[in-house]
């Protein structure tokens, strides 16, 4: 489900002068539960003043807390962007009417559990109801990033998210996005490529129980400066269109003399003339070539991506269909928890990996 991407994106701490203040006193609040985030928030809290506040950081305020840190990097990119040429200011016209697909990959074998539990779930709800026979693919490492084990995951972007995570395709209607957070890669991906830390094997000690050191100078810590620098790649569904279209303006502008890169121009060239959704994202998003060359690669280059955290659960309401291998397509109709859903349930197509 989750789909990993090197992108050209440089976010930027966020602009006190744009964001909300509030001074009022309020009673104390419940800390919320199953909320993917709340680490981050309380590590914003704590950096514009080390003194502690004295209340808690209930739901409400994370969900005022992400959407104010979406609007000031969004105001960032904004600033730092302009100004935009004829084409870049086309494609942020032409992007949002075509909203992003939204898609979880897992693999076969947990699809009868998400079939009987009539949602995706996330890490902690799996443990609680003890399904012990799914394989997981949420890291320790992001758990204590940014509290993943309390997140289900989708692509936003890839029309058929990636294979890596299953070989079942489900995708989300986009009203699922009310629900949900994003970032522009997985949070291995940025310990690695952005804070240039070793994450699997920060991931291999979690897994083996152990703890990371504690000292903020070794290089394999987790810590307050990794949370913060985190929580300003937080971008709230508003502006996910947005976001995706200047992570494309980002890539084009960092385009050299190559053929390759001529190609990713006439690739840009033609979203911005490109009117039907499926054909637009598949631009935006080539499907992955196997065995690509270098130069293949540099050609298919994505435009943008995120990757989106939904708390808790996804209910099979939002499902808009569930696509499995043909092969085992008459299986998983024979199933009695699959009985309700044989709308859902199609063959996926075999240009589909």
């Amino acid at each position: 489900m989750r789909f990993r991407v090197l992108l050209i994106v440089s976010m930027l701490s966020s602009s006190a002068v744009l964001c909300d203040a509030q001074t009022a006193i309020e009673a104390p609040e419940v800390k919320p539960a199953r909320q993917a985030g709340y680490p981050l928030a309380t590590t914003r809290r704590t950096a514009i003043n080390v003194l502690p506040f004295h209340r808690e950081l209930d739901a409400v305020k994370l969900q005022k807390w992400l959407e104010i840190s979406s609007r000031c990097t969004m105001a960032e990119f904004e600033l730092f962007l302009s100004p935009l040429t004829a084409d870049e200011q086309k494609l942020l016209e032409v992007i949002e009417s075509k909203p992003a697909p939204i898609v979880n990959r897992l693999h076969f074998e947990n699809l009868r559990d998400v079939l009987k539990q009539k949602a995706l779930v996330s890490l902690q709800v799996e443990e609680e109801v003890k399904k012990d026979d799914l394989s997981h693919t949420t890291p320790a490492v992001e758990n204590l990033l940014y509290g993943a084990f309390d997140a289900v995951f989708a692509s936003v972007g890839p029309p058929n998210g990636s294979p890596r995570y299953g070989d079942v395709v489900i995708h989300l209607k986009d009203s699922v996005r009310e629900h949900g957070w994003a970032t522009p890669f997985s949070g291995m991906h940025f310990m690695y490529a952005i804070q240039h830390k070793d994450a699997r094997k920060m991931q291999d000690m979690l897994a083996a129980g152990k703890s990371l050191p504690d000292s903020p100078y070794n290089p394999l810590h987790l810590g307050f400066n990794d949370r913060l620098h985190f929580s300003h790649y937080v971008v709230t569904e508003k502006y996910w269109n947005q976001i995706l279209a200047f992570q494309a303006i980002l890539v084009y502008r960092n385009l050299d003399n190559s053929p390759a890169s001529a190609e990713v121009r006439q690739r840009f060239a033609a979203l911005l003339r490109e009117e039907n959704p499926q054909k637009f994202w598949n631009l935006f998003i080539p499907p992955r070539v196997k065995n690509a060359t270098a130069a293949q690669e540099n050609e298919n280059i994505p435009f943008g991506y995120l990757e989106g955290k939904f708390d808790d659960q996804i209910s099979i309401d939002f499902f808009t269909s569930i696509q499995v291998p043909a092969s085992k397509l008459a299986e998983v109709k024979s199933w009695p928890e699959a009985q309700p859903y044989l709308h859902l349930i199609q063959a996926k197509s075999a240009d589909v990996p």
